[in-house]
């Protein structure tokens, strides 16, 4: 690879700092500071929103709080909701400038190599890519691998479970949607997921899990300049943090709230549609069949991070009913030449986010 990234170990850090760490050391990397890696380990139970997921659709919020679980949205990243118990999963990730490298595609393709010695040297052979992302064996997802414009500069980073965690915790807030696991080999949760541990019969230190990660990238060519973060990058990342765990930020997207503001005299309905990801639709339509507001979430990646609430503004106004106008509204945004996925043969279509839409609109009525 030949290039110098500043290196991070964020350790066992708290999900309120490391999920907010992204977008201060992205500025970095946008502002010509190069590129930067880093690791870390999930050092809080909490439950992980994605920015594009409803909330209502994932998670009883009431049973959290009854539970004490902290529960974040994802700052612009985007994926489905997910549960990290202390100490189970950890996590990578290489920032880059978004000029010097514009193809997610292209990087996924140069990371993924990486990712695959590193599991080699620790054991977890059998363990493969299926599609752009997910880490599996036999099914079983171990972690996933994926690529996403972050708005400052392009991220390919992944997670990896390392270590059985509490399902049975998880299972009691869980909300999985109805056709989130169709194509899955594996359907029930706790068959689904599979840890590093239970892969080669011993645990899976982070440290262990780091070292690994890193010598492969140093025998790929990559320099490391290990550089932790600076004090006033821990100013900014304590200015925002608290933000990510605000009811308000993870009620971005909500279905209750959709229905509860939802303009008077209209009726609203929600429908999905599992194609390659799961997308999901919410529409308040009027006594005329015109669309008064429109919702769009899902488990995706996809950038920028405001594609989606540009798709549901682009629906208000249409007639509920006409196929053709609808997806031409939902492709003016989501074909446009700003917004882009990786490994587009596995991302969402137009025509998944119509007919969500359409299934919205038949549960309305």
């Amino acid at each position: 690879m030949g290039e110098t990234f500043r290196y991070v170990d964020s350790g066992y850090q708290d999900p309120l700092v490391s999920n907010t760490q992204m977008p201060i050391i992205g500025r970095e990397v946008a502002e010509g500071g190069g590129p930067v890696m880093t690791t870390g380990v999930v050092g809080r139970t909490h439950l992980n929103v994605g920015w594009f997921d409803d909330v209502d659709a994932t998670l009883d919020l009431e049973r959290c709080a009854e539970l004490g679980f902290l529960v974040i949205r994802r700052p612009v990243y985007g994926g489905g909701t997910a549960f990290y118990q202390e100490g189970t999963v950890a996590t990578w990730a290489w920032l880059q400038n978004k000029e010097e490298h514009p193809d997610l595609d292209t990087e996924l393709a140069r990371f993924q190599p990486l990712v695959i010695d590193t599991l080699r040297k620790l054991g977890l052979g059998g363990v493969n890519f299926e599609g752009s992302s997910d880490l599996r064996i036999e099914g079983r997802k171990l972690g996933a691998l994926t690529a996403q414009d972050v708005v400052t500069c392009n991220s390919v980073g992944g997670f990896m479970n390392i270590k059985p965690p509490g399902l049975d915790l998880y299972l009691e807030v869980v909300l999985v949607p109805e056709d989130k696991f169709k194509d899955k080999l594996v359907k029930d949760m706790r068959e689904y997921v599979v840890t590093a541990e239970e892969i080669r019969g011993r645990a899976l230190p982070y440290e262990e899990f780091r070292d690994a990660l890193l010598a492969t990238c140093e025998a790929a060519g990559m320099k490391l300049d290990p550089r932790p973060l600076s004090d006033e990058e821990r100013a900014g990342i304590a200015k925002i943090a608290s933000k990510i765990g605000s009811d308000e930020f993870i009620r971005r997207i909500s279905s209750e709230r959709f229905q509860a503001t939802a303009p008077a005299g209209t009726t609203v309905g929600f429908g999905n549609e599992k194609g390659r990801k799961l997308c999901r639709a919410g529409v308040a339509v009027t006594a005329d069949h015109t669309i008064a507001a429109a919702m769009m979430a899902g488990d995706m990646h996809v950038g920028p991070p405001d594609v989606l609430d540009r798709t549901a503004a682009a629906l208000v106004g249409a007639d509920a009913g006409d196929a053709a106008d609808l997806r031409a509204r939902i492709a003016s945004v989501f074909e446009g030449p700003d917004v882009h996925q990786p490994d587009t043969l596995m991302g969402v279509t137009s025509d998944d986010l119509l007919k969500a839409v359409q299934k919205a609109v038949a549960s309305a009525r």
